[in-house]
């Protein structure tokens, strides 16, 4: 049976080094065929190697930083944390997160700076609700019933629904998921039948939206695990939403991955173990780099987080035929 959601992201302390963390388990893939771990896995092992060095009273607000390079899934990972500051109010932790390889020496995937601030009163408490009109959590079909809701009508064939419940099934694993019908990425079946018209067609990129409801299966106990767990799946799609919002999908393009992120969570409550709704869309474009967001509400409205990437999206080389 696969580990829980907290068991897979946990940590070990290191006996060489009271900064240092191995996880017990190697990282997990999504959304590649290669054996390239999912940027989400790498962020959540982050998260967790930042909590360990922080006390109860800090949260976590804002995590920014730069995927250096794949992370492997052939071997675990270690999460090198250093003390930037601490103070009466706010916490910073730079994280690196590397793998040893064969010859004995560490690469480096990802690098971030992890800030926490002591809970404060506020001023203001207001948030921008959803771009888009969705149908409810009660009212959105499963991923699955909208899956094979195309391939009942004919569509999309079998095969690539299988290939869809494979390529995605790591989030299937741990989260529960709802596609509201409004959504692109619930039309083309996250971008993999490209083939399909959608509702949004009409409208210019940067206006096209997706969006989805998701809750943790696994009983999530503690803030750390919420918060990993946040950052596992705020990773999702952005760096080929591109794609599947412009009739496109990973085939069309040479190179498709994410660079840097800014995760920016809004509250010191955060509750994956309820239904939360996330709206993704597409910002700007140009010089082999595309930038897009995510925003995530709980349910009663509250915006809970923020994620914006930039990924690289290099286009395949037409050669020319004499």
């Amino acid at each position: 049976m696969p580990p829980t959601f907290p068991s897979q992201f946990s940590l070990r302390q290191s006996p060489s080094s009271p900064l240092e963390y191995e996880s017990l388990h190697t990282p997990l893939k999504m959304g590649n065929s290669a054996d390239i771990a999912y940027g989400g896995c790498t962020l959540a092992f982050a998260v967790n190697g930042a909590y360990q060095t922080i006390p109860e009273t800090y949260h976590l607000y804002s995590m920014l930083g730069h995927f250096l390079g794949p992370t492997l899934t052939d071997r675990k990972v270690i999460c090198t944390v250093r003390e930037i500051r601490t103070t009466r109010t706010f916490a910073t932790r730079q994280v690196e997160v590397s793998q040893r390889m064969q010859d004995g020496s560490r690469r480096p995937t990802l690098v971030c700076l992890v800030d926490f601030q002591v809970r404060e009163k506020a001023l203001l408490t207001y948030s921008k609700p959803p771009g888009g009109k969705y149908a409810g959590v009660d009212q959105a079909p499963s991923l699955e019933e909208a899956r094979q809701a195309l391939v009942d009508s004919g569509v999309v064939p079998k095969e690539m629904a299988n290939v869809h419940a494979v390529l995605f099934g790591l989030l299937h694993r741990y989260f529960d998921q709802k596609a509201p019908p409004e959504g692109v990425m619930a039309q083309n079946m996250t971008g993999i039948a490209k083939h399909l018209p959608t509702t949004q067609d009409d409208l210019p990129l940067t206006s096209k939206t997706s969006a989805d409801w998701f809750r943790a299966k696994d009983k999530l106990e503690t803030e750390v695990q919420h918060l990993s767990a946040l950052a596992f799946v705020m990773d999702a799609a952005l760096s080929f939403l591109p794609l599947a919002h412009n009739h496109q999908f990973l085939d069309d393009a040479v190179a498709c991955s994410s660079l840097d992120f800014a995760l920016r969570v809004l509250g010191s409550e955060v509750d994956l173990n309820r239904w939360h709704f996330r709206e993704l869309g597409t910002v700007a474009g140009g010089e082999g780099r595309t930038y897009s967001e995510a925003r995530v509400w709980d349910e009663r409205g509250k915006m809970v987080a923020s994620m914006t990437q930039q990924g690289i999206l290099r286009p395949k080389v037409v050669k020319a035929v004499l």
